[in-house]
């Protein structure tokens, strides 16, 4: 595990962080909550996202209870409710709540959304039938303790579908060299408090608990690559991303 980290980082600073930048909102200019808003953001995310796109039809016809890890403004809390779960968003931001709530209403879809921290959840053992949180867990300061909660929440025999930064990806190479902020900043000194990025190794030991892991490297060209991305056949991004995706796919049982 490698980490990009303010010295001062704790868990109040990375609230703060992320109250000031609502995820997701880089990609339209409309007023927050709007419906022009809600309808360009989850167009453009799963336009990019082709790998949620397989995952949401992999999950089509789900049932029980899944809990979201930092469910931002609900746009995949949404298409997990659609796939069949009873979902329970958590986000450690009273603002991401607030949009999400609204965001649920306009499509009709029921989420239970809280404000929470991944690094102590406040549900009993054993409580889930699956755990999602997709590109968040990284920004977490005590990121093996949230890990442990995942699957403490977990019933025996459930699944964690878990997105991590992959440290050896094309992403995390232009970023270093470059020496560019993550997370859509808005200049060069704007800086996520914590942002860890792992190996398929350091992934697979920060999930050594779980009695199975399977690990995946997708998603080789982010939106920042657009121009280039938008020439690029999907099928050759899928082969791509298997060696230098910045994303890797973790499903990790129970």
């Amino acid at each position: 595990m490698t980490t990009s980290t303010s010295s001062r980082a704790t868990l109040e600073s990375v609230r703060r962080f992320w109250e000031s930048h609502v995820n997701n909102e880089y990609y339209t200019a409309h007023e927050r909550g709007s419906p022009a808003y809600f309808e360009e953001i989850e167009r453009r995310r799963y336009r990019w996202h082709y790998h949620l796109r397989r995952m949401f039809k992999e999950l089509r016809g789900s049932s029980g209870r899944l809990l979201e890890i930092g469910c931002g403004i609900g746009v995949d809390s949404v298409q997990l409710a659609r796939c069949g779960f009873q979902v329970t968003g958590l986000d450690l931001t009273e603002s991401a709540i607030e949009v999400a709530g609204r965001f649920a209403a306009a499509r009709s879809v029921a989420v239970d959304f809280r404000v929470g921290n991944g690094e102590q959840l406040e549900f009993e053992d054993q409580t889930f039938d699956a755990v999602y949180s997709f590109g968040v867990l990284h920004h977490t300061p005590a990121i093996e303790k949230a890990v442990a909660e995942v699957r403490r929440v977990l019933k025996p025999g459930a699944t964690a579908y878990v997105m991590l930064y992959h440290r050896n990806s094309l992403v995390n190479f232009v970023h270093w060299f470059l020496r560019l902020p993550y997370e859509s900043p808005r200049h060069l000194k704007d800086r996520c408090p914590v942002v860890y990025t792992f190996t398929r190794k350091s992934a697979a030991q920060l999930f050594q608990d779980f009695s199975r892991v399977e690990i995946n490297a997708d998603y080789p060209l982010t939106y920042g690559f657009r121009q280039f991305t938008f020439w690029i056949p999907e099928t050759v991004q899928r082969l791509l991303g298997r060696w230098i995706g910045w994303h890797l796919m973790i499903r990790a049982i129970r």
